[in-house]
């Protein structure tokens, strides 16, 4: 064989393969099995919040992007948290408390907030170490996105609207 055609085989060959990478589906983990108490001491179970999807916000009060992302969070919680999404935001282990409780009084923020105090909720998604970090969890309980870094609100909504939720319009 030629070694032109052999080159023209190979690359054809890598195209296809990674063709078939790119239209396959990613693989979908599932949500971690974790209990956690919310900053005002209320006890939750991810589990208790299957069948609905779940958007989880890895975030520091020090952190510039998470404070930076938190408008464009309350406006996803606004127009599909009557559908059923739940949000909950984890605050990391260097954070404080008396910080975090601050921080959602001065942005208002209507979501569940919890303190990751000892890593358990960041190590059972991963070992998140990164703010912000963000899993949308289908309502199945399968991880269907983990975006490290600034959210981009359009593709959490296009993921929302193939699990049926549509944003209310105010």
């Amino acid at each position: 064989m030629k070694p032109v055609i052999r080159n023209l085989l190979i690359v054809a060959l890598l195209a296809v393969a990674a063709l078939a990478a790119v239209m396959m589906p990613a693989s979908r983990e599932p949500m971690p099995e974790i209990s956690f108490t919310d900053i005002d001491g209320g006890q939750h179970q991810l589990v208790d919040y299957k069948g609905q999807p779940i958007l989880m916000i890895f975030w520091a009060t020090d952190c510039p992007g998470c404070i930076k992302e938190m408008p464009e969070l309350i406006a996803l919680y606004e127009e599909f948290a009557n559908q059923g999404l739940k949000m909950i935001s984890v605050a990391m282990p260097h954070d404080y408390p008396e910080h975090i409780k601050a921080m959602r009084d001065e942005k208002k923020l209507p979501y569940t907030i919890t303190w990751d105090k000892n890593s358990e909720i960041g190590d059972a998604f991963g070992n998140v170490r990164v703010t912000p970090t963000h899993f949308l969890i289908s309502p199945e309980g399968e991880i269907v996105m983990r975006k490290i870094g600034a959210l981009k609100a359009e593709q959490v909504k296009q993921s929302l609207a193939a699990m049926g939720l549509t944003p209310e319009q105010s």
